[in-house]
C-alpha cells in the first residue's frame, strides 16, 4: 500500500520535472538577447579581455626578465616555507599539550594580540583561525 503510493509520487515527480524541463527551455528561449547591438558589444567585450590577457602576459614575461622582480619572488617563496615551517612546528607543539582550552594575550610588531587553542587543536589568532598545512 505505501510502496505504491510512493510509486504513485515518483511517476508524478517525473512528470512534473519534465515539465519544468520545458518551462525551462521556453524561459531560455525568451531570455534570449538578439539584439545587433548587444551581439557587438558582447563581441568587442572579448575582444578587450583577450587584449588585457595579452597585455597581462606580456607585462610578466618583461617582469620575469627583472633580477630585482626574481629576488623578490624568491624571498616571496622563501618567507611562505618559512611560515609553514613556524606552523607546523607550533601544531607539532600543541599535540603534546594537555586537551583543554587555553587563551593568552601577546605584544607583537603589529601590536597586542589574543591567541586562543582549542583541545581540538585548532588555533585562533585575533579571532581568526590559523589554518593548519600540510
Amino acid at each position: 500500500m505505501q510502496e505504491d503510493k510512493i510509486i504513485l509520487i515518483l511517476q508524478e515527480l517525473a512528470k512534473v520535472r519534465e515539465g519544468l524541463k520545458e518551462v525551462k527551455k521556453d524561459l531560455k528561449r525568451e531570455e534570449k538577447i538578439d539584439d545587433e547591438q548587444y551581439q557587438t558589444m558582447k563581441k568587442t567585450a572579448k575582444e578587450m579581455r583577450a587584449q588585457i590577457k595579452d597585455f597581462e602576459t606580456d607585462w610578466k614575461a618583461e617582469l620575469n626578465k627583472d633580477g630585482d622582480y626574481q629576488k623578490l619572488v624568491e624571498m616571496k617563496v622563501e618567507k611562505e616555507e618559512e611560515a609553514a615551517n613556524l606552523v607546523a612546528e607550533m601544531y607539532h607543539i600543541i599535540k603534546k599539550l594537555p586537551q583543554k582550552a587555553w587563551e593568552t594575550n601577546m605584544d607583537t610588531e603589529n601590536g597586542p594580540v589574543r591567541v586562543q587553542v582549542e583541545p581540538d587543536m585548532r588555533v585562533f589568532v585575533n579571532g581568526k583561525e590559523e589554518k593548519k598545512r600540510a
